[in-house]
């Protein structure tokens, strides 16, 4: 673990522990959806059908410069595929000028080509769903072949990797098989599940969700396998909370949805997303998280800045959701103990 990573970590728990005490929500990271233009056809992805216009580089570049002077930490750099944008580099080095750390995510296909825009970054995530063939049937032919590709040139370059997984009925009876994948490359690994409730986000994943029971099965094996698989980053708890939710053709829930006695409100990590961390659209537009594109807006950030877009989400509705990703965010965001100690113990040393 290098010292800037201790110390953005000590900070970032710092702000959270004074926000505790009745201070404004710290913003820590922001989630930047550069474009969302792609070139693939994931069954379950929206994204390049929606045709969202795109912020140019010197705005981009302002909107970094507000996160960082809110007290941001980390940007997120995904689309789409974020390597289709030309000024990448120019963008990756800009953030880095500013001290935030850097991720992306990416399907890998034009990574070999594209190494010198990702020097800088702390770590590449490739989307992979599974090994071989079933990886394709969801995402497009010859994908597995091109993840295989990417992490053997990231590798060379220097840069680290780790696997991102979307299971789905087709590729849900491969979990092992990707779990040895990972081990076999030494690639640590986040899994998540469908969803489906969405389709202007989901496009036709309801065509490839497995149902409810086999997705709660699937979630309460992982929270098993979590324990001991040391590939796996999420926490046990984010699985064991994904496999109560139930109705998984349903993505989150606003307040008053759901009785206030409902296990699954009181189980649930508050909602720190528009408060602790954001997204930002392709287009400007500011919402918690991709999962409430088009329904929980903020404004937009070109045009109001950063900061109002901001303010403007701190008391949205949304309450829970299911996706591992963002269980596992928002129990980090309110100091679950054994989630961040994980986290520790398992990413920190890793990525810088």
């Amino acid at each position: 673990m290098t010292a800037r990573a201790v110390a953005r970590a000590a900070g970032s728990t710092l702000r959270l522990l004074a926000a505790r005490a009745g201070a404004t929500p710290p913003l820590l990271s922001a989630a930047a959806y550069l474009t969302q233009r792609c070139n693939l056809r994931c069954t379950y992805c929206s994204a390049p059908l929606r045709r969202t216009p795109e912020l140019d580089t010197a705005t981009w570049r302002r909107l970094f410069d507000e996160l960082a002077r809110l007290g941001g930490r980390r940007v997120a750099i995904l689309g789409g595929e974020p390597l289709l944008r030309a000024d990448l580099a120019d963008l990756i080095a800009h953030a880095r000028d500013l001290d935030l750390a850097v991720s992306l995510t990416s399907n890998g296909l034009l990574v070999p080509r594209r190494l010198a825009a990702l020097r800088g970054i702390g770590h590449l995530t490739l989307s992979l769903d599974a090994p071989g063939p079933s990886n394709d049937a969801v995402r497009g032919d010859g994908v597995f072949a091109a993840v295989e590709a990417a992490i053997a040139a990231a590798r060379g370059a220097g840069i680290p990797v780790k696997l991102n997984a979307v299971l789905s009925a087709p590729t849900t009876p491969h979990l092992d098989a990707l779990l040895d994948f990972a081990e076999r490359h030494d690639l640590p690994v986040t899994v998540n599940v469908v969803r489906s409730g969405a389709p202007d986000l989901w496009h036709e994943a309801a065509t490839i969700k497995d149902a409810d029971d086999a997705m709660r099965a699937t979630l309460a094996r992982l929270a098993v396998l979590a324990r001991g698989n040391p590939r796996l980053l999420f926490a046990p708890a984010t699985y064991r909370y994904g496999a109560a939710w139930g109705d998984y053709s349903r993505d989150r829930v606003e307040a008053g949805e759901w009785p206030a006695d409902d296990p699954r409100l009181r189980r649930a990590p508050r909602c720190l997303h528009g408060r602790s961390a954001l997204s930002i659209d392709a287009d400007g537009s500011v919402y918690p998280c991709v999962a409430t594109f088009g329904r929980i807006r903020g404004g937009n950030a070109a045009r109001d800045g950063l900061e109002a877009c901001w303010r403007a989400l701190h008391d949205h509705a949304c309450v829970a959701c299911y996706a591992p990703c963002l269980v596992e965010q928002n129990a980090l965001l309110n100091l679950q103990p054994g989630t961040v100690w994980r986290f520790a113990r398992r990413r920190l040393g890793r990525y810088a």
